[in-house]
């Protein structure tokens, strides 16, 4: 083609536009791309015609000219100008992102989640009770928490310089609590004031007062009643009596002693009863072994071993550990048992019990029928109440009809009272039965002949050893299942 000929002269046959080489000339120049949120942007370089070099600050030019004035990335620039990186875009700025703050929090210094409660499992598969720490107590002075302020975060920016906001930061209000304060070293640090035993709930710390006795409990001693945590170090000898108003923990061995307490009990030693000890807790009882003892608790009773014992949870009762043995005596637990052996070759007589015991399905019936007979003669002395009325209508009130009327009324009054009752009985109940609901037996071991297991107003003999089973109450009959493993 001749260096002479006009390129427009080639296109004149086709309707192109009249601006159509001008944009083409345009394409062949430097440019800046932004993209459609402004969060990035991108630099065209062409080469200059006397072959001449960029400068950095022509090329910040370039991108203040055309809207791009922050998160400029200044090393892609200098690399362009002494790379002399033509012909391509490359990504110069983008959005600097904001920086998150934290809100203000709390480190809690102690256990707060109940872990110390949580017995430690031995190597050969054992429980250890005695790992067990229900009073978790501190001396004056203790740190008990550390409060780390909030950190503001800071605001981004996208490539046009519009400010991108951050949420603001929350600081936590002051801890408050009974036998805590903050640290004269500093201001951020909760120490204990007292000793005591340390609580964190609904977001207070408290300290209450523990009772201590370091060594033994004998007849020396006879009693022990406290309203708060009882901790005993040593030994409870056989004869004494020991009442907590919170927990109760004994390190030592208890023998046939009388132990009673309103929240859980810890026998890190276990309890060798002789026949005469008893127990009663409103939480769970945690015990290394329990021999002819009786025992009430309103939680679970967990333990390694269980021997001729009578026992009533309204939780379960769990035999844990390698051997979680249960022989002899009537074990009962509401929410259902599990052990891994149930009963021995000698066949002692060992009798279980899971879910709802029949004296109460017994006082279900009766209370549903003595709710209906109070209904009956309240409906009989509204009729009656308005024979009363009817005459008093007909012929005025009379002293006799006032007489009827004040006898009714007091009748009224006892009636009430007594459904009122009644129906307090009937909720108590019928929230047992729906607590004691699906509740069974399981045996992750050996299960021995002779042992006779009950659910609910159920009960089978054992006729033959076996192993790994379940038992459930399924339509009145008492169905067993293989494990599955």
């Amino acid at each position: 083609m001749s260096e002479d000929i006009n390129i427009m002269d080639l296109f004149q046959d086709f309707d192109l536009g009249d601006d159509f080489f001008e944009e083409s000339e345009e394409e062949h120049k430097s440019y800046v791309v932004v993209s459609d949120t402004d969060d990035a942007a991108w630099l065209y370089l062409v080469a200059k015609e006397n072959g001449g070099s960029y400068t950095k600050d022509e090329l910040v030019e370039l991108l203040h000219e055309n809207g791009v004035v922050a998160g400029i990335n200044e090393d892609n620039l200098i690399a362009m100008v002494k790379k002399k990186v033509y012909d391509r875009e490359i990504k110069v700025a983008e959005t600097v992102a904001p920086v998150i703050g934290k809100d203000g929090y709390y480190e809690f210094l102690f256990d707060v989640s109940g872990a110390a409660k949580k017995p430690a499992i031995r190597e050969d598969g054992s429980v250890d009770y005695q790992s067990m720490n229900m009073v978790n107590s501190v001396q004056v002075g203790t740190p008990l928490a550390k409060y780390h302020p909030a950190e503001a975060g800071l605001p981004g920016t996208n490539v046009r310089g519009v400010e991108i906001p951050v949420d603001p930061v929350k600081n936590l209000p002051t801890l408050k609590g009974k036998g805590v304060a903050l640290s004269p070293d500093d201001p951020n640090l909760y120490i204990a004031t007292q000793e005591g035993k340390i609580q964190y709930l609904d977001g207070q710390i408290t300290l209450n007062n523990i009772h201590k006795i370091e060594g033994d409990v004998d007849q020396i001693i006879g009693k022990v009643e406290f309203y708060g945590d009882v901790l005993i170090s040593g030994n409870v000898a056989a004869g004494t009596v020991i009442r907590a108003g919170k927990s109760l923990t004994i390190e030592g061995t208890v023998e046939a002693a009388s132990l009673s307490a309103g929240g859980d009990i810890i026998l890190k030693r276990g309890i060798q009863g002789n026949q005469k000890a008893k127990i009663v807790c409103k939480g769970t009882l945690y015990a290394d072994f329990i021999e002819h003892t009786e025992v009430r608790a309103g939680g679970n009773v967990e333990a390694n071993i269980i021997l001729n014992s009578k026992i009533e949870a309204e939780g379960k009762v769990i035999l844990t550990g390698k051997k979680g043995t249960l022989i002899g005596g009537n074990v009962h637990g509401t929410k259902g048992i599990e052990c891994k052996e149930l009963g021995n070759d000698v066949e002692v007589k060992t009798i279980v019990h899971a879910g709802c015991q029949p004296d109460i399905l017994m006082k279900h019936k009766k209370l549903l029928k003595e709710k209906e007979d109070i209904k009956s003669t309240m409906k009989s002395l509204d009729e009656r109440v308005m024979e009363v009325a009817t005459k008093v209508k007909a012929g005025g009130m009379s002293p006799l009809l006032e007489k009827q009327l004040v006898l009714l009324r007091d009748e009224k009054k006892d009636l009430d009272e007594k459904l009122t009752a009644c129906q307090e009985d009937l909720d108590y109940v019928m929230a047992y039965m729906k607590n004691a609901r699906g509740a069974k037996v399981s045996v992750d071991g050996n299960l021995y002949r002779g042992c006779i297991i009950c659910i609910d107003q159920c009960r089978m003999l054992v006729e033959r050893n076996t192993m790994f089973m379940e038992y459930r109450n399924i339509s009145g009959m008492i169905a067993g299942s293989v494990m599955v493993r």
